[in-house]
């Protein structure tokens, strides 16, 4: 994997109730569904980062604070348009009193090819469904957030 880039990015698990937001999209194969979130940018923390790429991909503006801690960690390996990616990604919770339409606020052009549309899940949905998701384990991260006392870490917007 010496060829590989390096990246490291910042995600949400969007949460409303009992479901998460997830975004479909497609790059080089089958589409898959995941929480909204991207790179971060020189000079950005994963807050910072996850906050940016939350309003970018559903519109809603929050901040996270920099003392929040992740509630997932994970490595990843991805290929687009003939580069392989080395990502590390760390994802926050965010609460919303209720599910809403979201209204990308500031995509790129390939944010906006790859696009397919967005849907809130359930665990059990999540869990007999045949779609692609990452993280693979997304209705376990539900099920813990989702019943979890919104407390700090835990951003209510």
């Amino acid at each position: 994997m010496t060829d590989a880039v390096l990246r490291s990015a910042a995600r949400v698990l969007l949460i409303a109730g009992d479901r998460v937001l997830l975004i479909n999209e497609v790059l080089d194969g089958p589409p898959y569904w995941l929480t909204p979130g991207g790179g971060i940018e020189p000079g950005e923390s994963p807050q910072q980062a996850a906050a940016r790429e939350l309003y970018e991909e559903t519109g809603l503006a929050v901040t996270i604070p920099a003392e929040a801690s992740a509630v997932h960690v994970q490595r990843r390996t991805w290929s687009h348009a003939g580069t392989t990616y080395d990502q590390h990604d760390e994802f926050y919770v965010v609460r919303v009193a209720a599910e809403f339409d979201i209204a990308p606020a500031a995509l790129t052009d390939a944010e906006q090819a790859a696009l397919l549309g967005s849907r809130w899940w359930t665990s059990p949905e999540l869990r007999t469904s045949r779609e692609w998701f990452f993280p693979p384990e997304i209705a376990d991260l539900l099920d813990r957030e989702s019943t979890r006392v919104a407390v700090y870490p835990h951003l209510e917007a």
